[in-house]
């Protein structure tokens, strides 16, 4: 893993930073894209100072742009591209019918659009080096639930774009795969909320970052190099209730 470079969007906290710290401790040099600066730059410092190779990337993925300019800032500082993990997401639980159309807007351009432009301009870079392309889904994209449709909507949307991108795919070496968290103690839960969710999955708590990146970084690596289209629920079990 150590002439690897990973893109990981939604990189400065929650799954996202968990999945560089856990990626860069295995040699991959990992660029870090979101939108606040803060975050980013005290984890590439972080990586760095441990001995591994960080850089940040500041932009909306939601912009025009800004994928493409993403991925360019990845090669012309690393020289190429391996693994794409599409974590940033827009979560913002309402009703559907007191929803706007620029909540329902929002959720499918952070959740679908940003991730199918990133693919795009990654594929000629994964294609070289038979990549992988990780989109982290959420249990509610099989599971929906009252009040989060859109974003469940969002996510059922990127589940189909996953499978086809392993079909669409396979033939050039790129393997197209995604993990379907449960809920995770990240920055979009507040403690009570959490606390609260809880006891709704079988095992009785909810999940850690770290967990969740431990799994990414299997899917990345050649020990799942048989492995495409596949959802890896990682979510205490509530996909079975």
């Amino acid at each position: 893993m150590h002439d690897r470079v990973a893109l990981i969007t939604g990189g400065g906290t929650g799954i996202g930073a968990a999945t560089a710290r856990h990626l860069a401790a295995d040699g991959v040099a990992v660029v870090l894209v979101g939108r606040r600066s803060v975050p980013l730059e005290e984890l590439t410092e972080e990586v760095e100072s441990t001995g591994g190779r960080a850089v940040a990337f500041v932009g909306d993925l939601s912009q025009e742009g800004t994928a493409a300019a993403a991925v360019a800032a990845a090669v012309e500082r690393f020289g190429r591209l391996d693994h794409l993990v599409n974590n940033a997401a827009h979560y913002a639980p309402e009703d559907f019918l007191s929803e706007d159309e620029e909540g329902l807007r929002r959720h499918f351009e952070v959740n679908v659009f940003a991730p199918a432009a990133l693919a795009r301009a990654a594929h000629p870079h994964l294609r070289r080096s038979s990549g992988v392309v990780v989109n982290v889904l959420s249990t509610l994209a099989h599971r929906p639930a009252p009040g989060v449709s859109s974003y469940a909507a969002s996510k059922a949307a990127l589940l189909s774009l996953t499978r086809s991108w392993a079909l669409e795919w396979a033939a050039e070496g790129i393997r197209s795969v995604a993990v379907a968290p449960g809920v995770v103690e990240t920055p979009l839960h507040r403690a009570d909320q959490l606390q609260a969710m809880a006891p709704l999955h079988p095992l009785g708590r909810v999940g850690r970052p770290e967990e969740i990146a431990e799994v990414i970084g299997f899917l990345v690596s050649k020990a799942s190099a048989w492995t495409t289209g596949a959802v890896w629920d990682v979510d205490g079990g509530i996909h079975l209730c």
